[in-house]
């Protein structure tokens, strides 16, 4: 009846397939569909599930595995579309900062003034290069996750076994695994013998999962589905059959490429500052060559001709043509500092980054823990014993309520560990250095490692006492036993010691009795004493097993047990200890999670493996907060909004699937977010737009207007609203992970973080930063450079901006008061543009981390590079050296020097203004009238004496004075007043830095708000999706909510 059925779906399936070559396409399209959406693992019988994808044992004969092959499509992933090479040259292209600058060869072009043209040109290829080769890598995650696909596998087609190319399985095809084989689809398993499968780089389960037949819930995790075998995943131990349910994107680990695939990575908050800095620095420099351009040819009344040269030199003059090169020096800078520190920067903006975070979500298993299975706890009759150290390294104590364990105490635990290792099919290999490797199954090299600690030698001991007999571990019966050889006490006989290591619940039924408390007599079993003890140790999220052993009967032939004689044997064994064993946090993580707590930054752990599990760990790590742990399956069941309004109080999420850390990871990112006090909240600092907060208040208004008329709707608005507040109050969001589960939420959070060591190469790829060292810690070390590079743009900012419009206005004022001749020639204005600014804007970047830099709140999201402090000392050390240069000028024509001598000093005393404000730029708003200003940068003097230097080489070289128009030497008057006014700018800007906050900011503070209140919306605003468009859209959709719920009402 059943091969009745069988043929006659498949005869369906053949007809579907004709009918598709000829011309019915839909329908299957269809047939794919419904295998993708089936759940498998809910299906209680073999028959059934070979019944619904129309297969039987015998597998498909080769035509209808052709005909699914046509209609599925080959087991592979479907690769990403990537950028090509004039793609990426015009991601780089496209930047306004590098248009103004092409702008500016395009006008100096015209005018022919070649050496200034080859200058800007040469500026703005090696800014595209730099951009190509540290941003030019395309996305390699899908290609990652396609080349752990296995390449072949074991199927049965017309009652024949093959080894077919992976790529060629369809669903429907019965495949052989085996102990080493990597899964080549997803299968649901029809027969299994001590299947054991490795999935921690899927689920996140940190020990083999023993599979077995029995069908699951439909909305259980992907690590519950014990009847299921995923591709891409590990067979460690045993032998199974399973049927191909799924294949290629249909498989979990193609739901989880496609999730790759579509996730969009977000401009970083460096990316849009640069782009408003972009747009401010243009709209300034052609309202300024504009009003120049008048001013020369209305005022001056110079030929139209010669009036446009002058404003393309105002012009050219005022753009700072070194400052992209030198934001990438200074990210590039953070980069090899991380590097030095065991942190891969993959992405440039990502250093800046780390510096805002508020949150980072980990995974727990090989991250937060180093996914090395550890004895935890010894429980006897006795007393329960804590076991110290983390990993397969013996290295650890025992002790009892925080004292070290006796001697006697010692002996006892010894003769109860003897069991383990005997008991026991692992190994722990030693490289005679420092490492250790695991061979075998991690729960059992746990228990040599416990053994090596409390001083027994593994070797010495298996060879005293012999195995003689196994039962191996079965899944379904939860327990191994062994047989060993040993001496009776006149050594004439020997007398067989049988032990059993398994589930507690399997191994009490055997035992008659316990060991004493002294540990030397059997005793009466104590079933109800055991049950609580264990029960205590599964509530810390412990996996827990039981030990013991008895001597086998005389006469008992030992080769004729297996699990059933077992289970039926009389109970006649001696119960000796439970073992607690958990893959522990790591030692240096419990005080990185403090530092991060220091730092304002809240842990979150992410996690496939079970709730209690993951609550242990969190409250060792000190994360578990009021103890709430949401689970995978609880997040499907929440709307986006409901899940929205748990994230913040929730810091463990246990048997999370890949949707679940994404979905967790969108959450945090669309707020609410943090609450506390940012850096950035200081009205000098600024936050985001006025307007765009005015706009966002608006949406929340527009929310309460929406709960009044019609409840249910408020609960989905408010929400998508919160979305929308200042983009301050969304938190920036790390993601940590090692597993190809991790990829789709490690490409969508602000920062992805993966580990370098224990990392599968997905997670690489669709990771921002890489972690040599596998350790926690580095993040924390990562996240005080990205905040030391924050500081360092700031000053880049504060040093380059007023440099840059200095030359400018000096031109500018030089027409507006009456001079015949500029003071500064393009040549001059380019080599400080080029020169100066870059060699000491690279000193600023290796500037180190300001004391408290890790005691500050974290940044808030959308804290502009321009605050009213930069723009404030902008202005007044830009008028500060225009008024010292042009002075200085005036007095050598007035003394009658040369013109070109005269352009010298002017020249001259610019350079030098510069090398006195760069020392005042080191520190914001802390004084240099310090001893600090003598240490913690050895490039700091090294780049004025440079500067300094070659001041001199230019003045006085031959050849080389005339093409930099200074043919003539500068008298020593004139170098005097050179000195005297790097003196003064020093001495000068020291002192409004002691006055900026009490006098000065509360003066111009209502000027700069006045301005910025009336400046356009772009020039203050990025384009992401939370600025003012995103409102406008949010207040739309709240609008057409009101509506509805006024109708339904």
């Amino acid at each position: 009846m059943h091969v009745d059925g069988t043929n006659s779906r498949a005869s369906s399936i053949t007809d579907s397939a004709k009918n598709v070559e000829i011309s019915n396409f839909s329908r299957a399209s269809k047939m794919v569909l419904d295998i993708g959406e089936m759940a498998w693992h809910t299906l209680p019988r073999n028959d059934a599930v070979l019944r619904e994808i129309s297969t039987s044992m015998e597998g498909l004969s080769p035509d209808e595995a052709a005909k699914r092959l046509a209609i599925h499509g080959p087991n592979a992933l479907t690769p990403p579309k990537k950028p090509g090479f004039f793609a990426k040259l015009w991601a780089q292209l496209n930047n306004i900062m590098i248009w103004i600058l092409i702008c500016s060869a395009i006008v100096v072009c015209a005018l022919q003034q070649w050496i200034e043209f080859g200058l800007i040109l040469g500026v703005v290829v090696i800014n595209i290069a730099i951009g190509l080769m540290q941003e030019g890598k395309a996305e390699k995650a899908a290609d990652a996750i396609k080349a752990m696909l296995s390449a072949s596998a074991q199927v049965v087609r017309g009652g024949k076994r093959f080894t077919i190319e992976a790529d060629q399985l369809v669903p429907g095809d019965i495949v052989m695994i085996k102990s080493g084989d990597r899964i080549p689809a997803d299968l649901r398993l029809l027969a299994v013998t001590n299947l054991q499968v490795l999935e921690a780089m899927l689920t996140g389960e940190s020990v083999p999962i023993s599979k077995n037949l029995k069908p699951v819930k439909a909305a259980s995790g992907l690590g519950d589905r014990k009847c299921m075998a995923f591709s891409a995943t590990t067979v460690s131990a045993g032998q199974g059959v399973g049927v191909v349910v799924a294949t290629g994107d249909n498989a979990e680990i193609g739901k989880i490429n496609r999730l790759v695939s579509q996730v969009e990575v977000a401009k970083t908050n460096l990316v849009i500052q640069m782009e408003i800095l972009g747009r401010l620095l243009a709209v300034v420099v052609i309202t300024i060559a504009i009003s120049a351009f008048l001013l020369a040819y209305l005022y001056a009344e110079e030929d139209p001709v010669e009036a446009f040269k002058s404003a393309v030199a105002i012009a050219v003059a005022m753009i700072p043509n070194g400052l992209p090169a030198l934001v990438t020096i200074v990210l590039a800078m953070g980069t090899s500092r991380m590097a030095k520190h065991n942190a891969i920067i993959k992405q440039l903006p990502c250093v800046e980054t780390l510096g805002s975070l508020t949150v980072i979500c980990s995974d727990k298993t090989g991250t937060l823990t180093k996914n090395e299975m550890t004895l935890v706890a010894l429980r006897t009759s006795a007393a329960q014993y804590d076991v110290s150290g983390v990993g397969y390294a013996p290295n650890g104590s025992f002790s009892h309520e925080g004292v070290n364990v006796s001697s006697d105490e010692m002996d006892t635990i010894r003769t109860i560990l003897e069991g383990t290792v005997l008991c026991n099919d692992s190994d722990l290999d030693y490289d005679g250095k420092a490492t250790y490797t695991p061979v075998g199954a991690p729960t059992e090299v746990a228990l040599i490692t416990a053994a090596l600690k409390a001083g027994l030698c593994v070797k010495d001991l298996k060879v005293a006492r012999p195995r003689v007999h196994s039962v191996p571990f079965e899944s379904e019966h939860k327990f191994m036993a062994t047989v060993h050889a040993t001496a009776s006490s006149d050594r004439s006989a020997k007398t067989p010691v049988m032990y059993v290591k398994g589930a507690p619940d399997r191994i009490m039924p055997m035992c008659d009795g316990q060991l004493s408390i002294d540990g030397k007599s059997k005793v009466p079993l104590d079933r109800t004493f055991w049950e609580r003890a264990q029960e205590h140790l599964s509530s810390k999220g412990l996996r827990v097993l039981a030990i013991c052993r008895g001597e086998v009967a005389p006469g008992e032939d030992v080769s004729t047990l297996n699990p059933s004689v077992l289970l039926e044997r009389p109970a006649s064994l001696t119960f000796i200890a439970l073992l607690a064993i958990l893959d522990p946090p790591r030692e240096e993580v419990i005080e990185a999670v403090k530092v991060a707590h220091e730092a304002g930054i809240c842990v979150k752990m992410i996690t496939g493996d079970h709730a209690l599990t993951g609550l242990a760990i969190g409250k060792m790590l000190g994360i578990a907060g009021d103890n709430t742990v949401v689970t995978g399956p609880e997040i499907d069941a929440m709307s986006d909004e409901k899940l929205a309004s748990i994230v913040n109080g929730c810091n463990i999420y246990a048997r999370a699937s890949p949707e679940n850390k994404l979905r967790i990871v969108n959450a945090l990112q669309n707020g609410p977010g943090p609450m506390g006090k940012l850096d950035g909240d200081s009205i000098d600092d600024d936050g985001p737009p006025k307007e765009f907060v005015r706009r966002s208040m608006m949406a929340r208004e527009s929310h309460v207007s929406v709960a009044r008329v019609h409840n249910q709707t408020s609960v989905t608005v408010v929400s998508k609203l919160d979305a929308f507040i200042p983009s301050g109050q969304r938190h920036v969001c790390a993601m940590t992970g090692d597993g190809v589960n991790d990829a789709p939420a490690l490409k969508a959070a602000d920062c992805g973080v993966a580990m370098g060591i224990t990392g599968t190469e997905v997670s690489k790829e669709a990771a921002k930063m890489v972690l040599a060292d596998d350790n926690f810690a580095t993040i924390v070390v990562a996240i005080k450079e990205g905040r030391r590079v924050w500081d360092n743009l700031r000053k880049l900012l504060i040093f380059n901006l007023p440099v840059n419009f200095a030359q400018g206005f000096t031109i500018f004022w030089a027409y507006v008061v009456g001079f015949e001749n500029s003071p500064l020639t393009a040549i001059q204005v380019l080599y400080v543009n080029l020169v100066t600014a870059v060699t000491m804007g690279m000193m600023l970047a290796a500037e180190p981390a300001e004391p408290g830099v890790m005691q500050r709140p974290p940044r808030r999201m959308g804290k502009r590079l321009l605050g009213k402090l930069v723009l404030w000392r902008c202005v007044f050390v830009c008028a500060l050296l225009v008024c010292i240069v042009l002075g200085c000028y005036h007095w050598a024509l007035t003394d009658g020097i040369p013109l070109n001598k005269a352009r010298a000093e002017a020249f001259n005393v610019l350079v030098f203004g510069e090398i006195g404000y760069v020392v005042t730029t080191r520190f914001l708003k802390m004084s240099t009238f310090h001893p600090r200003v003598f240490s913690g940068n050895p490039l700091c003097f090294a780049s004025m004496l440079l500067t300094a230097a070659l001041q001199v080489f230019l003045t006085y070289t031959p050849g080389v004075n005339w093409f930099f128009n200074m043919p003539e030497a500068m008298d020593p008057i004139q170098w005097a007043r050179a000195a005297g006014a790097m003196v003064v700018v020093y001495i000068v800007v020291e002192l409004e830095k002691a006055l900026v906050d009490p006098v000065m900011m509360p003066i111009v503070r209502p000027a700069m708000d006045w301005v910025g209140d009336h400046l356009p919306a772009f020039l203050l605003s990025g384009n992401q999706e939370t600025g003012a468009a995103a409102v406008d859209i949010a207040l739309a959709e709240a609008e057409k909510k009101k509506t509805a719920g006024a109708e339904q009402c």
